[in-house]
């Protein structure tokens, strides 16, 4: 993969990662998420609040990996 592929791909992938960070942080309620994982989403009222969480910190799991390929 040339330079600017790859610069572009990380670019994408950080704004991937900033977008579901933030639905994160919406869904949650505050940043806690960061520091409890998967765990503090069981604490949601609600279970389209834990799927949209699970959705997003599910997204986050895949860039991470893929960042850890390139």
């Amino acid at each position: 993969m040339s330079v600017s592929k790859s610069k572009n791909l990380e670019r994408k992938l950080d704004n991937y990662a900033r977008e579901a960070k933030y639905e994160l942080d919406n869904v949650c309620g505050s940043s806690l998420w960061e520091s409890l994982g998967f765990v503090f989403f069981d604490q949601l009222d609600n279970s389209e609040k834990i799927a949209k969480a699970n959705y997003y910190y599910g997204q986050l799991q895949i860039i991470n990996e893929i960042k850890f390929l390139i």
